[in-house]
């Protein structure tokens, strides 16, 4: 019986690997990766083709040393029962190669799969989520080539923003009334709208995209001929294969778990875009699809993982809490938009915007940051450009915060010399 069973093998999977050995683990550790490429790291798929993405090289994780990795296996089933005081749970991993694993522990970092309507899956329309249909979006993607792009979340502005700086003919389709709405303020995701249009970009925000046709023989997006379509309208956690397992899930199908990770089921664990996270700064189980949650993330588990393999693993010993403190992270994203890197802390798009230094911000400087703030100047979120120390100064301050939104002076949020004593007085 293996000691634990990771099941995914993006970045969260293979940084808990490594983590259950830093943290004590001895027992065989086995690594599943439904796709045949070795662990690689996803963001740069959508902004930089080019760029090196195994996580050997780009980012010196190299899970061989710490799992026994087999690629090209998925998990296609988990059985597994509580045991009761004193018993250990029975978990077994049904994968797609016919094999079982039974574990003492499993770990579900199966991530997520992008959006496909229903009757989009044709030729000539992509979806960018791995490396394979990365290589197939950016073969068809030429100076010149027609791309219409149905999605202004973060990978269609980001896939927008590259596809015009390699030459394309891009037109960006939303159904919101901004780009990025509901994560950014509304004067900022007008400025990322502008910034694509600066490249070239054909923004069409407030536009719902009912269907895909044919005009003159080509495929087509609101009437207007294209050459390639890519449909980037969000991804739903990859947790289906489940089943009936007995983990309890979010209508989107993430694994809900607690501070450190444990789900409903002894014994099961997850981390990455395939959990959503109880935050008690929050209340909320908040969604662990964020590059940030998926590099931090299994630092936190893999301790208490660790001590759940250690045992004994009786039921009434899951309910308790682990030796180790939840970790609660503030919620954090960036985004390379066209050269511009848009850091988003919190809850940016709530509350009022506190422009720091409003000068530079009138002036259509690019180095300006946004503080969000609620009706008694605590702080929410903030979002920034070129002023990554602005970031640092205010996760310290929200993190102090039990509630993660520090009283602020809105007239030094203002200031850009002002110390970050007078930003957030009071907050250490």
């Amino acid at each position: 019986m293996a000691g634990v069973v990771v099941i995914g093998a993006g970045l969260a999977g293979a940084r808990t690997c490594s983590a259950l050995r830093a943290a004590g683990v001895r027992e065989e550790v086995v690594l599943l990766g439904a796709e045949s490429d070795a662990p690689y790291d996803r963001p740069p798929l959508s902004k930089d083709p080019e760029a090196e993405v195994d996580l050997r090289d780009s980012m010196g994780i190299d899970v061989w040393s710490a799992a026994d990795v087999r690629l090209g296996v998925a998990g296609t089933r988990l059985r597994g029962r509580a045991g009761g005081p004193g018993e250990s749970s029975t978990l077994v991993v049904e994968c797609s190669d016919g094999s079982e694993l039974a574990a003492a522990a499993v770990v579900l970092a199966t991530g997520a799969d992008p959006v496909l309507p229903r009757g989009w899956a044709r030729s000539g329309v992509h979806v960018l989520h791995t490396r394979a249909q990365s290589v197939s979006f950016w073969g068809q993607v030429h100076p010149g080539s027609r791309l219409a792009i149905v999605g202004g979340g973060w990978v269609g502005c980001e896939a927008a923003a590259t596809a015009a700086r390699r030459g394309a003919r891009v037109e960006l389709f939303e159904v919101g009334a901004q780009l990025l709405g509901g994560r950014i303020p509304a004067q900022v995701s007008d400025w990322v709208s502008a910034w694509l249009a600066e490249l070239g970009v054909r923004v069409h925000a407030d536009h719902q995209v009912a269907g895909l046709d044919e005009v003159s023989g080509s495929l087509a997006v609101e009437g207007r001929a294209t050459d390639v379509v890519l449909a980037a309208l969000g991804v739903r956690p990859a947790t289906a294969w489940l089943g009936g397992a007995d983990v309890p899930r979010s209508e989107s199908g993430a694994v809900l778990v607690d501070g450190w990770g444990r789900s409903g089921l002894p014994g099961v664990f997850a981390v990455g875009d395939a959990a959503a996270r109880w935050s008690a700064r929050y209340s909320a189980h908040l969604p662990g699809g964020h590059w940030t949650e998926a590099l931090n993330a299994p630092e936190a588990l893999a301790p208490v993982v660790a001590e759940w393999v250690r045992g004994p693993m009786g039921g009434s010993r899951w309910a308790s809490a682990p030796e180790s403190a939840p970790v609660d992270p503030i919620p954090y994203v960036f985004s390379d938009l066209g050269g511009k890197m848009l850091l988003v802390l919190g809850e940016a798009a709530s509350g009022r915007v506190v422009w720091r230094n409003s000068s530079d911000v009138d002036s259509g400087s690019d180095a300006w940051t946004a503080f969000s703030v609620d009706d008694s100047d605590r702080l929410l979120g903030m979002s920034t450009v070129g002023r990554p120390r602005d970031v640092a100064v205010a996760r310290r301050a929200m993190l102090a915060d039990p509630r993660g939104a520090p009283r602020t002076d809105p007239s030094a949020l203002v200031d850009p010399a002002a110390a970050p004593a007078a930003m957030f007085p009071g907050e250490g």
